[in-house]
């Protein structure tokens, strides 16, 4: 899948076992219903052509955030949810960080990524574990 808020880049994405919440479905479906031919065009043309100067790193941020509020979950969501949830979701799999980093889109030795995974880690990966 060709995914970025600032950048095409190729990501693989596996299809789910749920289908239900398959990421790979939900992107097909959405491709023939909206008639997306090109692989390099935008996914939510529409949005993107409606709003002056097109869809902004940022205005990804506030869409996630606003959706957020109007579901009624009381933590705050930003742009960075969805990727600290990939991260998040990956640690607790199993998953190597330089694998995460990879399909994430962070750098290899990122801060930011090492920081999300500690979250995980100080959990999953404790000493008292066992002893008390």
């Amino acid at each position: 899948m060709r995914v970025s808020k600032i950048r095409p880049r190729v990501v693989p994405v596996p299809y789910s076992s749920c289908p239900s919440i398959c990421p790979v479905r939900a992107w097909t479906v959405w491709q023939e219903a909206a008639g997306l031919d090109d692989p390099d065009g935008h996914a939510w043309r529409r949005l993107h052509n409606l709003m002056e100067g097109g869809l902004q790193p940022e205005s990804i941020g506030d869409i996630v955030t606003r959706a957020g509020e109007r579901a009624g979950i009381e933590i705050r969501f930003t742009g960075h949810s969805p990727r600290r949830g990939l991260a998040t979701s990956s640690c607790l799999k199993g998953h190597d960080q330089i694998v995460i980093a990879k399909q994430g889109g962070w750098v290899p030795q990122s801060e930011v990524l090492a920081g999300y995974l500690e979250v995980v880690d100080q959990w999953e990966d404790n000493a008292l574990i066992g002893v008390l």
